[in-house]
């Protein structure tokens, strides 16, 4: 069965100065985007045993911008068919697309909230860059206090707060991240809030030097100048490759 994809209309350790500096570049370099609640596909619910795969965009990044790690990701692995598995993009300032998307796709019994049964049985694997990947984590609480369980939760060079202590619910966690000098700098470290149940794959760093070329210009002239490590990351293959790769493989053990 081919993969298919929810057509979305577009949904610490890091020192405070700056992420509030790294916060302020989002704001007046990313692109403006709105995003509505989307008219969900007929597949919803999925049947049972589906797997749902949603991956939130940084900055104030449109959800199906061709040019976001996050987009080109789910279109990559969409094109490698894994089945019964379904892949999503979302706005970081949007989550509550997500969490309804998530209610309505495993709600199989079509009776307007999760049961027991339900919670448990939902297979969820999340991705998050920037913003979005400090986004993932606080849908991972939310999802928490729903008794729903993440299978694996990955951060790409993750801005914001709270974003390093991934909850209980969370089976793997990995954070990719990349420390040079800029406005924006990823979360360096993240690590299980119970070390029983949730196993950190890994805290990966990435340097990108004045020398290292990674085509970039697909943002802004502005945004490549001010916060040049953090899009190089965006847009550095070896990041999407790795990030797929930890994808690839929690679907196939699931």
């Amino acid at each position: 069965m081919r993969s298919g994809t929810f057509p979305t209309p577009c949904l610490s350790h890091e020192p405070a100065p700056s992420l509030l500096r790294g916060l302020l570049f989002a704001f007046l370099l990313a692109p403006a985007s709105a995003q509505n609640l989307p008219e969900f596909p007929a597949t919803l619910p999925l049947k049972q045993g589906d797997t749902l795969v949603i991956g939130i965009a940084g900055g104030w990044e449109p959800s199906d911008a061709p040019w976001t790690i996050t987009r080109r990701i789910a279109v990559h692995l969409e094109q490698q068919d894994f089945p019964n598995t379904y892949f999503a993009t979302v706005e970081n300032h949007h989550l509550e697309v997500a969490r309804e998307l998530i209610e309505r796709a495993f709600d199989h019994n079509r009776d307007g909230k999760l049961n027991t049964e339900e919670r448990k049985g939902a297979r969820i694997i999340l991705y998050g860059q920037s913003l979005g990947g400090a986004a993932s984590v606080r849908l991972c609480r939310w999802l928490k206090k729903e008794a729903v369980p993440v299978r694996l939760n990955v951060q790409i060079d993750s801005v914001g707060l709270r974003d390093g202590k991934i909850p209980d619910n969370v089976l793997e966690a990995a954070n990719l991240y990349q420390r040079d000098l800029g406005p924006i700098r990823g979360q360096s470290r993240i690590r299980a809030e119970d070390t029983n149940k949730t196993r950190i794959l890994g805290n990966w760093r990435y340097r990108y030097p004045r020398a290292k070329t990674v085509d970039t210009t697909e943002w802004p002239l502005a945004m490549r100048l001010f916060v040049n490590p953090h899009v190089k990351m965006e847009f550095d293959p070896a990041v999407s490759q790795k990030v797929e790769s930890l994808i690839t493989t929690a679907l196939k053990n699931w």
